[in-house]
């Protein structure tokens, strides 16, 4: 197992986990095409602190990631699916969306193509601090490109991402209720 690193790198090979909630569980453990949707995005967003909430398996485990979304978003209870894709796949896929996502050799890292025409930071390192919530969150990271997508691109990338796999269930074995 290799040792885990407080910033991630987002080599091409790196993996990120999404984390796919209860409404977007299809059976057989397929992903719903709105588990990739960003947050709130629309044809008119400018903000530019939208992202595609990811977090990354070169900082933390799938079972520590899986721990934070249980407290996050499932009261603490419950089995977490979490979506695992490497950064090469979402970069393709962004692509295939119609936003130019590259490595740059230069600068050491994936960028793409605003809509304003500057150069952006593709995957941006974005943990969330213990201060906000009793577990914190060091391996969150963003997926940048999605503030470049048009509404009909983020419904072709999330069509796609879904489609690249299975989600994984990691199962909450410190219920008190014996329900899983």
């Amino acid at each position: 197992m290799a040792a885990k690193v407080e910033t991630p790198k987002f080599s091409g090979k790196s993996e990120l986990a999404r984390y796919i909630g209860i409404e977007d569980r299809l059976s057989g453990n397929r992903p719903a095409v709105a588990a990739f949707l960003p947050d709130g995005h629309t044809a008119e967003t400018t903000d530019p602190d939208e992202h595609l909430s990811v977090n990354s398996l070169e900082v933390e485990s799938l079972s520590v990631i899986a721990a934070y979304h249980r407290w996050r978003a499932q009261e603490g209870a419950g089995d977490v699916a979490l979506s695992v894709h490497k950064v090469h796949i979402y970069s393709e896929t962004g692509k295939k969306a119609e936003v130019q996502v590259d490595y740059s050799r230069q600068a050491l890292r994936w960028e793409f193509l605003a809509k304003n025409g500057s150069k952006e930071i593709a995957y941006r390192h974005r943990p969330v601090r213990r201060h906000s919530n009793p577990l914190g969150s060091p391996s969150h990271c963003g997926v940048e490109f999605v503030r470049a997508f048009s509404e009909y691109a983020a419904t072709q990338f999330a069509r796609r991402m879904s489609a690249k796999g299975k989600f994984h269930v990691l199962r909450n074995f410190s219920s008190d209720s014996g329900e899983k």
